[in-house]
């Protein structure tokens, strides 16, 4: 159930979105001078149903109503199954972490896509639709999550030491083996890279009231694939394959307009 839902929510927002945005954008008639070639440049950060994500586009218009897109992601990827804990021992005071997490995962992607003006915005506080699609290479960063252990107990105290999460049953087999997780930076001279592809398709529903600037909501879904499984949780389950639904917000600005009257 809690898997649904997070695949839902961003569904959600954008359904919500598009209701709202209909509603407002009955206005006055748009006067401005008019771009009618342009290119642009925005960027975005949303909510996937893994994670969250940040993202810079550059359009290139090939006509008054299609363009080519160049994309590049970062994101990270979350484990269906991840569940935040915190430890025992620190009162709610310690970082928190997830029981069984062998790295963080991080995805950088670099692609090119198409985009095709559906709809177009004729009043001033309207909105025009837009489809895209494309696709293009992915990037794996794994890093190590470090934790502090408890190895012992001396009279009153406990005996600690920082060391790499493994969870093998003579490693950590409880929440109680684990006294605090380490700083994030930890671990970042053991990077590990994994490539892939990724593939997206969504909507765009641009609403901004200056025809110069960038102001849009979008919604879609992405297939994401490695060369291997990704060793997030020490489980069986991990993944190769992700099958994600997104929801971002993009801002930007045109870039080389050309005006029409």
């Amino acid at each position: 159930m809690r898997f649904m839902l997070n695949r839902l929510l961003p569904l959600s927002l954008l359904v919500f979105f598009a209701i709202f945005v209909d509603g407002y954008s009955q206005g006055e008639i748009d006067k401005q001078e008019k771009v009618f070639f342009r290119n642009e440049k925005s960027w975005s950060g949303g909510l996937n149903s893994n994670g969250w994500g940040l993202n810079y586009r550059y359009n290139k218009r090939i006509n008054a109503f299609s363009s080519l897109i160049f994309d590049g992601d970062f994101a990270s990827i979350r484990h269906p199954k991840e569940i935040k804990s915190q430890s025992p021992y620190k009162g709610g005071w310690g970082r928190s972490y997830v029981f069984g997490k062998t790295n963080e995962a991080f995805s950088i992607r670099i692609g090119t896509g198409y985009q095709k003006e559906l709809f177009s915005k004729f009043d001033q506080g309207g909105i025009s639709v837009r489809s895209f699609v494309g696709g293009g290479v992915s990037f794996a960063l794994l890093k190590p999550v470090y934790y502090q252990k408890v190895t012992g107990f001396n009279q009153s105290t406990m005996e600690l030491t920082w060391e790499k999460s493994l969870f093998d049953p003579d490693y950590m087999q409880s929440v109680y083996d684990i006294f605090d997780r380490e700083s994030f930076f930890t671990g970042m001279n053991e990077l590990g890279i994994v490539p892939g592809f990724y593939t997206r398709l969504g909507l765009s529903f641009e609403y901004s009231s200056e025809d110069r600037l960038v102001h849009a909501l979008e919604g879609g879904i992405q297939i994401e694939g490695f060369l291997k499984k990704l060793p997030i949780l020490a489980t069986e389950d991990n993944r190769q394959l992700f099958f994600t639904l997104f929801a971002s917000y993009r801002f930007g600005k045109v870039i080389d307009a050309r005006l029409q009257k």
